[in-house]
């Protein structure tokens, strides 16, 4: 293709994307949603003037997918990792396993041959990492419970792939000892490219960053922050692993370094810009005319995917031992086909176990079920009341039932501190120093197991529920910090415990303008909005460069907080 023409194909997918990222975004929508419908859009206008190159859009596509996985890959640590191992080996065997069992009857139901039934069912089973994270991080929720069950899935999903991919000669009729052989030798070469990946990780890029940074050149720094990232992913794939597991390694590798702020920083705006390319590629791939010739398929497994492996996800999570509101979270986010299942089809056809309706069919369930993500999403928030009966039903008897009292008792002139992510267990850090007794709220239940083991007072249950907030003595208690991202749970804790202790100081934290003023009508004694206290810590410092006394600070400092709250508590009257 003709530079001319590549430089047009770009202009054209960033001009139609901004368009209907526009559109998706006044209308309350994930920007994600107007890509992809701009891809869609995108590929019936070029039929007209020829066919696309795929590996044009592949080219773009592959950069987003690099730095989107890497960004979110720096917001993990190796120890996070670690704590996911049993999750990751659980649930990734119990979800892949209970999906390619079900799915695989389904398709033998409507007609589909045994070969062609299996590898439908591996395509349906796997979830987009990519898509999954995203959606995690635009709606704030990689710092809550959900976060660790869906990211331990979707990282199990993406070793999967490994032996997904080799079984599918398998389906051809190929020698069954040959094809163990193969998955054998596959997971071998993963594991030495997940070590040697560790291992350079903590020995080489930090030493490397180290001695570039020192240098003093922000060019240098990310054009070796870029070559990483893509040479990690490019060499997870050649390893076998996929494209998007390698680049999340490394950005997990970064974040044990000193840079990986300065490294995010340099890597988001790459990250936005190839990340369009991405999603509008998924619309491109996209045959709406071809897709009316097989809707029922179609439909069949995008129904298979969004409503039974989204439920089975949340199964899956709930034997795990997460509670049914955090299983449901973790199924929606689950409940889409990944992009690797277009790379599992696609060998497919190309061994003759499928043909190409069949793959178009899959083509368009996989861009439904992510156009169906988002409003997924919602409709499961709104109808907790009915699906969370049939996952009680599969619940374990937890070790922590919802709002059962802390080990000791006789609660009084104490702090009850709702959530207990960074902002939570730094109060928590400075209340342990001064030993004044506090107890923790949250809604995980890994954490508040390990929380009771440490000698913390911990409850575990939801914030917004009355019987919680009595069990953890809001009555008779002296200070109430609400330090959860979900805006609505902590407008109605609040509200819950200004008429439980009319007299309790509460202290809530507004991650957005607009729920200042809500928060302060519903009872808050102080609201804390992160991004204004640190424009106020940056004031602070620049006087201080300038010879302004630190009283003086202070009371610019202070002047300044009372007129903003002020403000933002007169917008909701």
């Amino acid at each position: 293709m003709e530079r001319e023409v590549i430089f047009l194909l770009f202009i054209i997918i960033a001009g139609t994307a901004i368009v209907f990222g526009l559109v998706a975004a006044r209308l309350r929508q994930p920007v994600i949603m107007g890509y992809l419908l701009a891809g869609l859009v995108i590929s019936r206008v070029l039929e007209r003037f020829g066919t696309i190159e795929p590996e044009v859009v592949q080219a773009f596509a592959d950069f987003g997918v690099t730095f989107l996985m890497f960004s979110l890959g720096v917001h993990f640590s190796f120890r996070e990792l670690v704590e996911l191992r049993k999750i990751v080996i659980r649930g990734g065997l119990l979800q892949l396993g209970f999906t390619l069992l079900v799915a695989w009857a389904i398709y033998r139901a409507i007609g589909m041959t045994t070969a062609q039934a299996f590898v439908l069912a591996e395509l349906s089973a796997i979830s987009s990492s990519v898509i999954g994270f995203t959606l995690m991080e635009l709606r704030g929720t990689l710092a809550q419970p959900a976060a660790r069950p869906t990211a331990a899935i979707l990282l199990a999903q993406d070793i999967a792939v490994i032996p997904l991919v080799a079984m599918i000669p398998a389906l051809t009729g190929s020698d069954t000892r040959t094809v163990a052989l193969s998955i054998g030798k596959s997971l071998l070469i993963a594991a030495a490219a997940l070590i040697l990946i560790t291992v350079l990780g903590i020995r080489v890029v930090p030493a490397l960053l180290f001695h570039i940074a020192r240098l003093g050149s922000r060019e240098l720094f990310l054009l070796s922050v870029v070559f990483f990232a893509i040479g990690t992913a490019v060499g997870s794939e050649w390893a076998g692993l996929s494209f998007a597991l390698g680049a999340f390694l490394a950005g997990i590798v970064v974040s044990e370094s000193e840079f990986s702020y300065q490294v995010l920083g340099g890597v988001l705006p790459l990250r936005d810009v190839f990340g369009v390319m991405f999603f509008a590629g998924l619309g491109l791939l996209a045959d709406p005319a071809g897709l009316l010739e097989v809707w029922p398929l179609a439909l069949t497994i995008l129904v298979t995917v969004t409503v039974i492996k989204g439920f089975l996800a949340a199964l899956v999570v709930t034997l795990l031992g997460y509670p049914p509101t955090i299983a449901l979270r973790s199924g929606a986010f689950l409940a889409q086909i990944g992009e690797f299942s277009f790379v599992l089809g696609l060998l497919a056809l190309q061994v003759g176990i499928i043909d190409h309706m069949i793959y178009n069919a899959m083509i368009g369930a996989a861009i439904g079920s992510l156009l169906l993500n988002t409003v997924l999403l919602t409709l499961v928030e709104r109808a907790r009341w009915l699906l969370e009966p049939p996952l009680r039903i599969f619940a374990r008897p937890p070790a922590l039932q919802e709002g059962e009292r802390p080990p000791t008792s006789s609660l009084r002139g104490h702090v009850v501190i709702a959530g207990y992510g960074r902002s939570g267990r730094e109060v928590g850090r400075a209340l342990q120093r001064r030993r004044f007794r506090f107890v923790v709220i949250d809604r995980d239940p890994v954490l508040v197991r390990e929380l009771r083991q440490s000698g913390i007072e911990a409850i575990y249950g939801d914030v917004a529920n009355e019987q919680v907030l009595l069990a953890a003595g809001i009555p008779t208690a002296r200070v109430f910090v609400v330090a959860i991202p979900d805006a609505f749970a902590a407008e109605t804790a609040v509200r819950l415990a200004r008429a439980m202790n009319p007299t309790l100081d509460i202290i809530a934290r507004a991650d957005r303008r607009a729920f200042v003023a809500r928060l302060v009508e519903a009872g808050a004694t102080e609201v804390v909005h992160p991004s204004f206290e640190a424009g106020l810590e940056m004031i602070r410092h620049t006087l201080h460069r300038f010879g302004i006394s630190m009283q003086e600070i202070q009371a610019i400092v202070s002047a300044r907080r009372v007129d903003y709250y002020e403000e933002e508590a007169s917008i909701g009257e």
